[in-house]
């Protein structure tokens, strides 16, 4: 038994290794001339996060090349994506307050109409790997088409504890 309580970052380590998973080191770049995240007096704003680039990070639409399951393992890949980009903003999530909203787009097809339980895969990782700080209100939007023909893009609002 250890003589100290972990702190948050050693607690979402663990919780994200009962899960099989790390944080990624090798974040997507912005697509763009723009800045990956902003921390301004308590809150701080994620850019986009998306599962990633490429065949493996589940490219294409929901609905046509991609099943709802498929889109779920997505959304919960951006959302790892984004726990690590608060790790990176925060320098850790000892000074993390929590999530307050996730905007969830989902390139999906015209007659797709699951992007609820699409994000469900976000909002679950988040809650499980974050706990009650994971909680949040969220949108859900579908998009005909994503930059780059990434399937999800994640909007992260949260709160931290501003020493300044």
């Amino acid at each position: 038994m250890k003589d100290q309580a972990l702190n948050f970052t050693d607690t979402v380590r663990e919780r994200l290794a009962q899960r099989g998973l790390a944080l990624p080191l090798d974040l997507p770049r912005p697509a763009g001339a723009y800045e990956p995240y902003r921390l301004w007096r308590g809150t701080g704003y994620l850019a986009a996060q998306i599962p990633g680039y490429g065949p493996d990070s589940f490219p294409g639409r929901l609905g046509a090349e991609l099943s709802l399951k498929e889109g779920q393992q997505a959304a919960a890949r951006a959302a790892l994506n984004a726990i690590a980009r608060i790790h990176q903003a925060l320098s850790g999530f000892d000074r993390f307050e929590g999530l307050l909203h996730v905007a969830g787009h989902v390139a999906s097809v015209e007659d797709f109409l699951d992007q609820p339980e699409v994000l469900d895969g976000a909002s679950e990782l988040f809650a499980f790997v974050l706990g009650e700080k994971g909680l949040h209100s969220r949108t859900a939007y579908a998009a005909p088409r994503l930059p780059k023909n990434v399937s999800i893009e994640l909007e992260v609002t949260f709160a931290y504890l501003d020493n300044s």
